[in-house]
């Protein structure tokens, strides 16, 4: 089973420490996908950390404009 790294964002972008074994630096952590219970512990603490995208970052949907005439 190939693993991937999986990014871990904390709500604080200061954060330099270690939360549920993983490192932060800068409020940004990283741990292998087969990290399962580290990754369920973010999950549950999801008002405190995001998984794959930084608090405030949402997707942008781009628009498809129609011509109108």
């Amino acid at each position: 089973m190939a693993t991937t790294k999986i990014k871990i964002y904390s709500k604080n972008k200061k954060y330099t420490g270690i939360s549920a074994g993983v490192s932060f630096n800068k409020g940004v952590g990283e741990t292998e996908s087969v990290n399962k219970r580290a990754i369920a512990w973010f999950k549950q603490h999801k008002e405190t950390y995001s998984i794959s995208k930084p608090f405030g970052e949402t997707e942008v949907k781009e628009e498809k404009s129609e011509d109108k005439k």
